[in-house]
This record gives structure tokens, C-alpha cells and sequence, in this order.
């Protein structure tokens, strides 16, 4: 099989021109690009948010909890095109994307050891929706699951103000139970993505349009 490969970013996050394949990247801590996105909905007059649990299968934070779907940018991609691929390609939902709420670009850079660096633009997006989907179709390999949290619990959760959290997690295999988790369950982070993440999308559900940038 061919090695996915990226397209090269500077430090400014503009491409340069040049690739290089998924693995080197990561070994080189070589900037690319990547899309984010969380789905929001609201029931009961309740707020939530939905994460996925990354697939143990996967070789950078495998286990850990993470926006609904996050993947990065094959060569010549670009949040248009890799944006709604990899809603469908996750958890099997065809959304289009003037559907998705810009956020901003983010820059993430971290160390998850020997090999394994990412330094990443990340272009986030909200995906707000009426209610939550029915159905979701896991993607093999890449999700194991996804989380649902109310919003207000989880911004408690990520300002510090508890030490976990409660939500509601559906297998790939549908199955449902009720869980427990902590900031240590999740992406580590420097910059308090999460939290801010949760904040902007409970301005976007309250009926804030300004201002809302990551």
C-alpha cells in the first residue's frame, strides 16, 4: 500500500510545494495540515457535545478521547474537500460543508514521543445539528467509540472545577453504557482546546454568531 502523503507546510501554515509521507512527518515533526470538527445538538433543553474514542489500533494516542472527527489532509486537500470525507469516513454521516461552522485555525504542536510528533494546522469547525443522529457507522480501525457529554459538564471538567466527568459511551458494536472519564482520557493538550472548544460551542447554541473563534 502507498504511504499517504502530505502536503509540506512552513511555519506560516502555507504550503511549500513539496510532500512527504505520514510516517516521515511525524518522525521529523514536519508541519501539515488538518481538519477538526465538533458535533453539537441539543435534547431534552440540554446541551451536548460528542467525542470520539480513537482506536487502540492507532499509533498516535490510541485509547484517548478526541474531538467527533479529526483527520488530516492528503496531499492537495483541503478543509472543502478532506472536511466532509472524513465526517463520512468516521462516523458514516454525509453532511455538507456549508453545513460546518468556521472556528479559526489552530496550531498544535506536541510530542508524543519518539517518532510520533505532531505539529499540525488545524482548521476547527462546530457541526451543530438538531438532535443526534440515529445512526452512526464507527469507522474500523479509527474510532472505537464515541462519548456523549453534556457541555456544561464537560467545561467543568476541563476548567478544573472537577475531576471527572460523566457521559454516555456507544460502542462500535452499538452497545451503550455510562462511563466516568478525565482529562487524562483525552488528547493531551497545552493550550486548553478542549475547554474553549466547549465554551464557543455553547455561545453557538445559545444564539451567538459573533466572535467565535477558537
Amino acid at each position: 500500500m502507498a504511504t499517504e502523503q502530505f502536503d509540506v507546510l512552513d511555519r506560516t501554515g502555507r504550503k511549500t510545494g513539496a510532500l512527504i509521507g505520514r510516517d516521515d512527518a511525524h518522525a521529523a515533526g514536519v508541519w501539515h495540515g488538518a481538519f477538526h470538527c465538533l458535533m453539537v445538538y441539543g435534547n431534552g433543553g440540554r446541551e451536548y457535545a460528542l467525542f470520539q474514542k480513537r482506536s487502540v489500533e492507532k499509533k498516535i494516542a490510541a485509547g484517548k478521547f478526541d474531538v467527533s472527527v479529526g483527520g488530516h489532509y492528503s496531499a492537495s486537500e483541503d478543509a472543502r474537500s478532506a472536511g466532509p470525507r472524513e465526517i463520512r469516513e468516521e462516523l458514516g454521516l454525509t453532511i455538507a460543508f456549508p453545513d460546518l461552522v468556521p472556528l479559526g485555525r489552530r496550531v498544535f504542536a506536541y510530542s508524543f514521543g519518539p517518532g510520533s510528533v505532531e505539529h499540525e494546522f488545524q482548521d476547527v469547525f462546530l457541526l451543530p445539528l438538531a438532535t443526534r443522529p440515529k445512526t452512526l457507522v464507527l469507522q474500523v480501525g479509527e474510532v472505537d467509540a464515541v462519548l456523549e457529554m453534556e457541555i456544561g459538564t464537560g467545561i467543568e471538567l476541563f476548567s478544573g472545577a472537577t475531576a471527572s466527568a460523566t457521559g454516555r459511551l456507544s460502542g462500535i458494536d452499538g452497545g451503550e453504557t455510562q462511563v466516568s472519564v478525565a482529562i487524562a482520557d483525552f488528547v493531551p493538550c497545552e493550550d486548553q482546546y478542549y475547554r474553549k472548544f466547549l465554551q464557543l460551542a455553547r455561545r453557538y447554541l445559545q444564539g451567538e454568531r459573533e466572535a467565535l473563534a477558537i
